[in-house]
């Protein structure tokens, strides 16, 4: 109900005090109080009314009248069953802003306050009514699987408001309003990803991208990262009732649909997952290429196609429940090389992720490989994947293209000491960032080898080279390893050591006499500073 609609109603026989600015203010509330200052009990919305028995002092009116501005009150209505209302309060409410309404002698609150609850009961039945209809209209679209433009198309009809569906990584989906710059939807995700709880609002300004207000709704479940939601311009606390249920429909109507597509590419996910399978039999020789061939153009896949083969390992520090706690890495892993790998083939091999992606065609003015494109779109999505409130960490490997099925094994092979390299840097000193990615054109020193070898043999060769060292300084803190890594560092020179130490040079020579009678290894000799170059580097 409108403070317009209120003061016209004959029978309650009111009058307007102040100019006509908020007339057109919504009435949600009607409170009765003739408290000095009822700021506790005021609710957005709320039609005052007051006896003015609080009115005896100058400066009265102006406290009474800031609280209600403070609360968000639409409109005064002051009793004139003792007089009538007093120019210092038309003042107040004028300084204010505020509609200020005289309310007769003969005309009870309690009237007041029933037109306006039969009014509001009025308008929510009208309200309930819009939004079955709108609710029907969307259930409907959902089961004759329309599809997400389409309900979109009626929700902009609807709405009245410009809604966007992003995943968690900003990539827009769909919306009803204009197009969403790119800069904006990550920020948008990265907020979505930081929120202690859904619905959330955000304030964002993103330089070249636009700023503004928006409220997030969550739609899918954990991690947020790989689930989708919803961005509406305005803050969610300031809409009506009716544009609320919308919004909350809607996110409840996309998750349907989403569930739907899910359910719709089982078949598809088998069929990568026996792909893959087949690349990494035979000891990672790959079944017959006629075999893989077969299944390839089973899921629109040619076979004589390019592709580069991505491995990828994925952990969250937090516990990941719900219907994607099985797959959120192959979810996360198929969204991450979008737009480059539509069509690409996800599937999980053991502990990692293995994607076939169709290596896209480089730009005439660039000159880049096909799988450094890749992994600079990978890399890019680093800030939104340091947002996310799992601590998801990500270590990817990328092959070169593979020209041919035959290749494709190969291909797999190589992208998965790339990722085994990944995981190293990861683990390593520096190693901080959410994202770690290697292309096999990186691997090409001592890396490669250790990132081949299994990691129950990289341990074993690390604790019998430098167990006894560690429990040696455990026992008699005698820095035998810390020298070891500064000798080694400075090709053997007793001298560039000890000044690298701030010690003695006897010192030196003391601790690698010491380093060489525990572990039976001369470090005179070159073989054996490689085994220790080696061990240091095991992590």
């Amino acid at each position: 109900m409108r403070v317009r609609e209120l003061l016209d109603v004959p029978d309650l026989r009111l009058r307007l005090l102040t100019g006509v600015a908020g007339m057109d203010r919504a009435i949600r509330h009607v409170y009765t109080t003739d408290l000095p200052d009822p700021s506790r009990y005021l609710t957005p919305g709320d039609l005052v009314l007051t006896g003015l028995i609080w009115c005896r002092a100058p400066g009265d009116a102006d406290r009474f009248v800031s609280a209600l501005v403070r609360g968000g009150v639409s409109v005064l209505g002051a009793g004139e069953a003792l007089g009538t209302v007093p120019d210092e309060v038309i003042q107040a409410c004028g300084r204010h802003g505020l509609p200020l309404l005289a309310v007769p002698a003969e005309t009870s609150f309690a009237a007041v306050t029933e037109e306006v609850g039969r009014r509001l009961s009025g308008d929510r039945a009208t309200e309930m009514t819009r939004v079955l209809g709108r609710r029907r209209l969307l259930l409907s679209a959902v089961a004759e699987g329309a599809g997400l433009d389409a309900m979109f198309r009626l929700m902009s009809r609807e709405l009245g408001a410009e809604c966007w569906l992003l995943t968690g990584l900003g990539r827009v989906v769909g919306g009803t309003g204009t197009s969403l710059p790119g800069p904006l939807a990550l920020r948008l995700a990265c907020e979505y990803l930081r929120a202690d709880r859904m619905p959330a609002a955000t304030e964002v300004s993103v330089p070249g991208a636009g700023a503004g207000k928006y409220s997030l709704f969550g739609v899918g479940g954990e991690p947020r990262i790989t689930s989708w939601f919803l961005a509406c311009a305005g803050r969610e606390q300031d809409w009506p009732h009716e544009l609320r249920e919308s919004v909350a429909e809607l996110a409840a109507d996309v998750a349907l649909e989403r569930a739907r597509l899910d359910a719709a590419r089982t078949g598809d996910r088998k069929l990568a997952e026996a792909i893959v399978t087949m690349l990494a039999s035979r000891g990672g020789e790959g079944a017959a290429p006629a075999e893989i061939a077969s299944l390839m153009r089973a899921a629109g896949l040619p076979p004589d196609g390019r592709y580069l083969v991505a491995v990828m390992g994925a952990a969250a520090s937090a516990m990941v429940t719900g219907p994607n706690a099985d797959r959120w890495r192959c979810d996360l892993a198929g969204e991450l090389v979008l737009p480059d790998g539509e069509g690409a083939l996800v599937a999980p091999l053991g502990d990692e992720i293995v994607v076939l992606v169709p290596a896209p065609e480089a730009p005439p003015d660039e000159d880049a490989p096909a799988e450094h494109h890749v992994a600079a779109r990978i890399r890019a999505a680093q800030p939104v994947v340091e947002s996310d409130r799992s601590r998801v960490r990500l270590t990817v490997g990328i092959s070169a293209p593979a020209a041919s099925v035959t290749a494709l094994p190969g291909a797999l092979h190589e992208a998965g000491s790339a990722q085994r390299l990944a995981a190293l840097r990861l683990a390593g000193p520096g190693g901080t960032a959410a994202v770690s990615v290697v292309t096999s054109d990186e691997v090409a020193s001592h890396e490669l080898l250790l990132a081949s070898v299994p990691a129950s043999v990289l341990r074993s060769f690390r604790e019998r080279l430098l167990g006894p060292l560690l429990a040696y300084d455990d026992q008699h803190r005698a820095e035998l390893l810390p020298t070891l890594r500064e000798f080694l560092a400075c090709s053997g020179s007793w001298n560039a050591c000890a000044a690298r130490m701030y010690v003695h040079v006897n010192t030196v020579r003391y601790r690698i006499r010491r380093i060489e009678e525990l572990t039976g290894r001369d470090l005179s000799c070159l073989d054996d500073q490689v085994d220790f170059f080696l061990a240091l580097r095991i992590r």
